[in-house]
């Protein structure tokens, strides 16, 4: 038997986009789970956070990463999708990641690293993101 005009590649798309369709809602269930966490960790036993206005003195005088607004950290937490380089399989939006912080809360990575929010969110979430992906 010969099969003619067979091509493999024909549903690469297809499954491509199903695949990151997968992945971002896993991501999303992620960023909802981190944000829960963030909340409970910022707000135990706290009605408001800490407001700081800009400092007006010294060598960082002016500058607006100095001051702080609570909730900042909050919304800085996003899902993105990195493009890989083309002619590799899955080119058009493999990488999907989650951030914490941005110039006005660089101090994410700090605050994860002594009470961490982002780590256990994503360990809470693994049963949830295996029946999204379809993983045993």
């Amino acid at each position: 038997m010969r099969v003619e005009y067979w091509n493999p590649n024909q549903y690469d798309q297809t499954f491509e986009n199903i695949t990151v369709d997968r992945l971002v809602k896993a991501a999303k269930v992620v960023r909802a789970s981190t944000k829960k966490r963030l909340s409970s960790e910022l707000g135990k036993g706290k009605t408001t956070g800490i407001n700081r206005p800009v400092y007006m003195t010294g060598d960082k005088a002016g500058e607006p990463y100095t001051a702080r607004e609570f909730g900042q950290m909050m919304s800085s937490i996003r899902l993105v999708q990195k493009r890989t380089k083309v002619r590799k399989a899955l080119s058009k939006k493999k990488n999907i990641r989650i951030y914490a912080g941005h110039y006005l809360a660089f101090y994410a990575n700090i605050f994860e690293f002594y009470r961490p929010f982002m780590r256990p969110a994503f360990e809470q979430s693994v049963p949830m993101i295996k029946t999204l992906i379809g993983a045993k």
